[in-house]
Formats: C-alpha cells, sequence, structure tokens
C-alpha cells in the first residue's frame, strides 16, 4: 500500500456537476434580488445567495481527503485539518459516511466525496492497519 501513497480522494464527477446547477441556481435567484428590488436589503441577501453558490461550487473543486504514509488530511475552503495515523483504531461506514475511531475513543466523520463509501473505507482501514 505504500508505494501508492499519497491517495488522493476528490470530489466524484456528478456531486460537481450538481453543485454547478445549484450554484447557477442560487446565482439567478440571488441576481433576481440583486437587480429587480429597490430595498436595499434584498439587494444585499441577494448578493449574499450569489456568493454562497459561488463559495459553495469552489469548495466541491477544492475539498479533498488525502492519506499520506503517516497522517490524513482534509482540505477545504473553510478547514485544513490533518490527523496522524496513530490517532486511529479503525474506519466503518456509518449512514454513508465514513466515520474513523479514534484510540482516545472519539469518531471521526470523513466528509463525503460522492464515491463509494464503501470503497473509502477499505482503503482508509487498511492504511490505518498498515501502521
Amino acid at each position: 500500500m505504500s508505494a501508492s501513497l499519497p491517495r488522493v480522494f476528490r470530489i466524484s464527477g456528478w456531486f460537481k456537476l450538481a453543485t454547478a446547477i445549484a450554484a447557477l441556481l442560487m446565482s439567478a435567484a440571488g441576481g433576481y434580488f440583486v437587480m429587480g428590488e429597490s430595498r436595499l436589503r434584498l439587494r444585499v441577501m441577494g448578493a449574499a445567495l450569489i456568493a454562497f453558490g459561488i463559495i459553495a461550487f469552489i469548495d466541491a473543486l477544492i475539498s479533498r481527503i488525502i492519506l499520506d504514509h503517516d497522517s490524513i488530511r482534509i482540505v477545504s475552503v473553510t478547514r485544513r485539518q490533518s490527523y496522524r495515523r496513530g490517532e486511529f483504531e479503525s474506519a466503518k461506514v456509518d449512514g454513508g459516511q465514513v466515520c474513523l475511531k479514534k484510540r482516545d475513543g472519539g469518531w471521526l466523520t470523513l466528509p463525503g466525496t460522492g464515491n463509494n463509501a464503501l470503497s473509502v473505507r477499505n482503503v482508509v482501514d487498511a492504511w490505518i492497519k498498515s501502521a
């Protein structure tokens, strides 16, 4: 397994497409309020809706989970977190999400990537156990 590291799980193509469509619809709705309303409050809310849609699409393009030799990194627009391999005991799928059991008793839920959760779990669990 170490020969194939680092392993990167990116957001799947269908999820990026769905996010692009949602961003377009949110921008259209926000544009209606920015262009068609005279009240400042509604214009500001429309601009916020446009910004939220664009940021969500950028997040879908940037987000990824990276398995290095001795750490797992979670990267997105809003967070960059890193955990050492020794912090985890195992991985499981719960409700379609990959969850990592920490040695101190807590859980870390990995963000969804739109990929097969069981496949991601198998790779991450093998990575944890290869320590």
